[in-house]
């Protein structure tokens, strides 16, 4: 009778017990729901920058790319490109910054860029230090072998002409391969997740699809020194800007969950649009940020520099 009672309020316990989480698989494919983060460590900035007016008192800065955290160039929606240094103090903060060249995008024929064929949202460095940018309003990507130079185009995948006007290639990075990702603010067609597409061997073709996380959107993208791609993504409302950043390994056309490793506070920070990832040389890795000042009084454009802390 007592192992009778015994068993009962054994098989008690275990109906009043939580079921075992799923286990995650290692990778994501097309149609594979996001599992939302159990925790997102908080946001240590080391430091922010209001940048001043640049070219013609037009900042409207929607990337930034950078190797160290110092020497940098500022992509700007109007179809130029700021190259700069920022000078900084103690604790790593950023006291100012020296402008080196301001430099016109020019098309293949040389010849500036002019109305919504200079929407310019994305900048990436490859290895041999060529220049790639990305554009949202007639979808495409650019490279330069120098700043200031002539344009190369990479090229159309069959998506590009789908995608809604102000919502394509938002975010362009360099893998270690050489590979060249762009991914879009919208996809050209209703499905799950964002798609991306890969730059290899003389065209593009589709990669991964970035696991959707309620409404926020991407932005911005770089590979780390640690080989992982952070994406930076953006939710707008009533309340104002919200960001985070999460990473993902990537292989071939496979990506792994995702990791939260920033998410800021309503209004905490502008419009932030551009990401660049390095490590400092205490071996941390950083976030360095920009955001657009949307040419409004209300909007700033500045430069933020963030500690991931996992």
């Amino acid at each position: 009778m007592n192992s009778f009672r015994r068993l009962i309020a054994l098989l008690g316990l275990a109906l009043l017990a939580p079921a075992a989480a799923p286990a995650q698989t290692d990778t994501y494919f097309a149609g594979v729901v996001q599992h939302q983060p159990t925790s997102i460590p908080p946001t240590q900035v080391v430091s922010r920058f209001v940048l001043p007016p640049m070219s013609g008192g037009i900042n409207d800065f929607s990337g930034i790319a950078s190797q160290d955290g110092n020497s940098i160039l500022l992509l700007s929606d109007h179809g130029f490109i700021v190259s700069a240094r920022l000078q900084r103090g103690y604790g790593q903060r950023i006291e100012g910054v020296q402008l080196r060249q301001v430099a016109l995008l020019l098309d293949e024929d040389g010849h500036p860029l002019t109305g919504a064929l200079r929407d310019s949202e994305g900048i990436a460095v490859g290895p041999d230090g060529r220049i790639y940018v990305s554009f949202e309003q007639h979808n495409r990507v650019l490279t330069y072998r120098q700043l200031g130079g002539r344009a190369e185009s990479l090229g159309l995948h069959r998506d590009f002409d789908r995608m809604r006007a102000g919502r394509g290639l938002e975010a362009v990075a360099v893998a270690r391969d050489g590979s060249i990702y762009a991914i879009p603010e919208r996809p050209a067609r209703a499905t799950y997740g964002f798609p991306s597409y890969r730059w290899q061997g003389g065209e593009w073709d589709g990669a991964f699809r970035l696991p959707m996380d309620g409404m926020f959107l991407p932005v911005g993208a770089d590979f780390g020194p640690d080989g992982l791609l952070y994406v930076l993504e953006r939710e707008h409302s009533a309340r104002g800007f919200r960001s985070q950043v999460r990473r993902f390994a990537v292989r071939g056309q496979a990506i792994s969950p995702s990791q939260w490793v920033m998410r800021s506070d309503y209004g905490q920070f502008g419009n932030l649009e551009g990401l660049s990832v390095f490590r400092d040389w205490n071996g941390r890795i950083r976030l360095l940020m920009v955001s657009d000042d949307d040419r409004s009084v209300a909007g700033r454009s500045e430069v933020i520099d963030v500690v991931v802390n996992r």
